[in-house]
């Protein structure tokens, strides 16, 4: 009589252990965020832990904005890396932990808005002519965030993915390739570092959004 009782617990539980037996750990897909588009391949360890490895990129018209130097260029979005999923809860909820090279940057011209005058000395905007400038930040950055991949909870082979986190970029970082008066030059520099500061945060929010297919 017990044998009977407990026969419908053991047949839910051998059919679980049988789905996650035969669920596919390895799946790759695509997705688009505040990082770009991006590839990325995802392996599922065991019911607690995942990894995924991504690459995301993409180039769009953007400046920093200031009132003093006319900045213009695109930005460039470069990331490569992975991280660490922690499912607390077993299922597609996860928390995420990882580290990516950071290529991320601004590829510039600056010009003076008007005449400068730096310890006496006024310099104008012919003068100083258009330095070219890049801006860039830590080109190692980690990354924590929490996510959602659908693959834990469906038996079909596509899933949905969504992540919610942060960059930790690190301050902006300037580089002038072509050289102008050592006065302007700083002052540039620090234009520029202020207003990429206010434009792209050393905290760089993450939100994507995508699909995977797993094999």
């Amino acid at each position: 009589m017990k044998i009977v009782k407990k026969a419908p617990l053991l047949s839910c539980l051998s059919l679980l252990l049988l789905n996650h037996a035969s669920a596919d750990p390895v799946s790759f897909g695509a997705k688009v965020g505040t990082l770009g588009l991006g590839v990325e391949s995802s392996y599922r360890i065991d019911p607690l832990f995942s990894i995924t490895g991504s690459v995301n990129g993409f180039k769009f018209t953007g400046t920093p904005h200031d009132r003093d130097v006319d900045f213009d260029g695109k930005l460039r979005l470069l990331t490569a890396g992975g991280s660490l999923g922690v499912h607390p809860f077993k299922n597609g909820f996860k928390v995420l932990a990882g580290v990516f090279y950071d290529g991320n940057q601004f590829n510039l011209s600056s010009m003076l808005r008007h005449n400068i005058t730096i310890e006496g000395r006024t310099f104008t905007p012919e003068q100083v002519g258009k330095p070219d400038l890049t801006i860039h930040f830590n080109r190692v950055s980690p990354y924590l965030g929490i996510g959602f991949d659908s693959a834990f909870c469906t038996d079909s082979s596509w899933s949905l993915t969504g992540e919610l986190g942060v960059l930790f970029q690190g301050s902006p970082k300037v580089k002038l390739k072509v050289h102008t008066y050592p006065e302007v030059q700083a002052y540039i520099k620090h234009k520029a570092k202020h207003a990429a500061d206010k434009f792209l945060l050393k905290y760089f929010p993450v939100l994507s959004i995508g699909a995977k297919y797993s094999f």
